[in-house]
């Protein structure tokens, strides 16, 4: 099955693994295909219109975030066909940012969540309506950001050299901070 589904030729295909819907994603510039782990379910494919940088699935299969660009991701509806776009915030931003990373957390004080280069968004989804609405947001200038599913817990680095942490956890029914840290860096090497 894998076989098959890399033939990819493009140099603009990627491979993504996403945790949440156990999925392995094939991404061509206007199309993906993503793979479950489980043979017994059948792959989903998608002729998307336009480019894709990233995609998540929902936790449930029905949903599919395709990030189109630095700041705008489309939920495409598989079931029913449609869709619709979502322009991120920015965490209330004025300055120049760009979406790290944005997961599906299947909680229900914020199903879908969105790291910034300027902090992060938290959102119900809302399908009926075609919008997403604002839970929270946390303003942080990130450099990166690391996402666990099993435990619902994103990992900021922030600070003049990346070397503080930040933790936040999506708990059912609040979203915690943990204390930040600071990671020791190394000493840089003599020439």
């Amino acid at each position: 099955v894998l076989r098959s589904a890399l033939s990819f030729e493009e140099e603009d295909s990627q491979v993504r693994f996403d945790e949440a819907s156990r999925r392995l994603i094939l991404i061509k510039h206007r199309e993906f295909v993503a793979l479950s782990l489980n043979p017994a379910l059948p792959p989903i494919r998608c002729d998307s219109r336009g480019k894709v940088e990233n995609v998540r699935f929902s936790l449930n299969h029905r949903f599919a975030a395709v990030q189109r660009s630095d700041a705008e991701i489309e939920f495409m509806d598989l079931l029913l066909g449609n869709s619709f776009s979502h322009t991120c915030k920015g965490a209330g931003s004025k300055a120049r940012w760009r979406i790290l990373s944005f997961h599906w957390t299947g909680t229900p004080v914020s199903d879908f969540v969105v790291v910034t280069s300027a902090g992060v968004e938290f959102y119900l989804v809302l399908p009926e309506k075609e919008t997403l609405k604002v839970v929270k947001t946390i303003a942080h200038s990130v450099a990166w950001a690391v996402y666990s599913h099993a435990t619902r817990l994103i990992l900021l680095a922030t600070g003049p050299q990346d070397n503080v942490i930040h933790g936040l956890q999506i708990q059912p029914q609040t979203i915690v901070r943990l204390p930040k840290f600071d990671v020791q860096l190394a000493p840089p090497l003599e020439p």
